[in-house]
């Protein structure tokens, strides 16, 4: 019976010390060594289609962060010239399609109508390599030059998912911003058309924020870690 407490105690010290030390190295601002696997970007080229894969709507039935940021690059990349179409692809469990409501943010953002393509019926990551296919405009083949678009973390394993359905030219972007045709639509470059507004220079950068947002990204990461190795157990990359 000793034994058995002693064992007990000193896995409650291991455990205690390794959750202080993954506190501090979070709430300090350590790397998630994780993401250096995971996050693949390309720099984007000429493409026939944007492809904007959707991850997610939230309360009342608004895209949720992750979406919103895969929206905004999508759009970005269109307003540039890289491609006449952007796909919004993705299904959902909701009355009205995952595309349907990024279509309709994507346009409050510059996104002609005439250039939006919905594919409403892809359910997981793996999904929508195929169904992209069965669109009748554009018409895609497994080599067309294609940007898709998704988050970092989730980026592996949408490159390993077309992969494996047999995309032979396609580029996974994480991230952009327009620089050149359509540059006015370029966020980050706005700024304040009240004359008495003057940035407060806050910052949102103390141990407490920094330990909420890199445990959720580390969550995050742990979580595609799992899925990719999911997807490989089933055979899906």
């Amino acid at each position: 019976m000793r034994k058995f407490w002693r064992i007990c105690r000193w896995y409650l010290i291991v455990v205690g010390l390794l959750a202080h030390f993954l506190v501090l190295w979070l709430g300090f601002g350590g790397p998630v060594f994780l993401d250096r696997w995971l996050v693949v970007h390309d720099k984007p080229v000429e493409a026939e289609a944007i492809v904007c894969l959707t991850g997610g709507v939230g309360a009342n039935n608004f895209p949720t962060e992750r979406g919103l940021q895969r929206i905004y690059t999508a759009v970005q990349l269109y307003l540039d010239g890289y491609a006449p179409w952007v796909i919004f692809s993705g299904g959902g469990s909701g009355a009205v399609s995952q595309g349907e409501i990024y279509a309709e943010v994507a346009g409050w953002l510059g996104l002609p109508e005439e250039a939006v393509v919905i594919e409403p019926y892809s359910r997981s990551t793996a999904d929508h390599p195929d169904n992209i296919l069965k669109l009748k405009e554009p018409a895609l083949e497994k080599d067309s030059a294609l940007l898709i678009v998704t988050t970092p973390l989730h980026s592996r394993r949408v490159a390993l998912c077309f992969r494996k359905a047999g995309f032979s030219y396609f580029r996974i972007v994480t991230h952009y911003s327009a620089r050149g045709k359509g540059v006015r639509a370029n966020r980050l470059l706005k700024k304040s058309k009240l004359k008495e507004y003057v940035p407060s220079g806050k910052k949102y950068d103390d141990f407490l924020f920094r330990l909420r947002v890199r445990t959720n990204y580390l969550l995050d990461a742990l979580r595609e870690v799992v899925a990719v190795g999911w997807y490989k157990l089933k055979g899906d990359v």
